[in-house]
């Protein structure tokens, strides 16, 4: 009665043997059974062994973690992006629809053409939130912005630039692109960062570094026409983006940052 006591939906009859319409297919039911009595969805059930991970062991890991902005020229072989992918099956999702599709873009010129309109699309809106006539309105309907910090920001960016041809993706050799359905009431963002947070961990067992490239995402709600040549689904929208690469940096002391904040309630 394992399955049944864990069941979120309540989905499972023992007496009939059968499950009903309401079961959600987290598998939950799957990876309880010790006599593996109900088949998965797909595929075929794998025994779990024991981890040998510890807390300690854990919290080095994460602590070495660092965003890479710097990457050799060595590409990623197929079997270890593939290898990625096929893990995110076992990642968490918070609505457990599932719904987020992944694009993997490793063409030199498609990542240099997302590089490059991504760029111009994050200039083109700095320009505009800077502009003589567009800034008093920001100052009276959102005093928080910092003008000066944006258009400071602009201006070094336009002069690195000139030596640097990607300042968007970093010279990486892979990009990930995580995209869903649009969904007022859906869970896709979530689940996108679910996914590609815990991708940055499994990549980084494969000695890669990887960043996360908002500057992406925004250009991609701006620009119909980088969606299509990214062959993203008109009605997806892309939720997140990792850039993925053997880095050039080897970081060697652990940062020293503030906790979180904490409410107790």
């Amino acid at each position: 009665m394992k399955c049944v006591t864990d069941c979120p939906s309540g989905a499972i009859d023992i007496k009939t043997g059968t499950i009903a319409s309401t079961c959600i297919h987290c598998g939950h039911c799957i990876a309880i059974c010790p006599e593996s009595t109900i088949l998965p969805d797909t595929g075929v059930i794998h025994p779990l062994e024991a981890s040998n991970i510890n807390s300690d062991d854990f919290r080095r890991f994460t602590a070495e973690l660092r965003s890479h902005r710097r990457y050799s020229k060595k590409e990623i072989p197929q079997e270890i992006v593939d290898a990625l992918i096929e893990n995110m099956k076992h990642y968490g999702s918070a609505s457990n629809a599932r719904p987020i599709q992944i694009t993997v873009v490793k063409s030199p010129e498609k990542i240099q053409q997302l590089n490059d309109v991504s760029a111009s699309t994050l200039l083109k809106s700095l320009q505009l939130i800077a502009s003589p006539l567009i800034a008093p309105f920001i100052k009276l309907f959102a005093p928080s912005i910092d003008l000066k910090s944006l258009s400071t920001y602009k201006d070094s960016f336009i002069q690195k630039q000139k030596t640097n041809k990607s300042l968007i993706c970093h010279h990486a050799p892979v990009v990930l692109l995580f995209h869903g359905p649009v969904s007022k009431f859906g869970m896709g963002e979530a689940d996108a960062y679910i996914w590609a947070t815990n991708t940055t961990l499994y990549a980084k067992t494969f000695g890669l570094g990887s960043c996360f490239i908002g500057f992406i995402v925004k250009a991609m709600e701006r620009n119909k026409d980088l969606k299509a040549a990214m062959k993203i689904p008109k009605n997806h929208k892309v939720y997140a983006s990792l850039v993925l690469g053997y880095p050039k940096a080897e970081y060697v002391n652990e940062t020293s940052r503030e906790s979180p904040e904490v409410n107790l309630v």
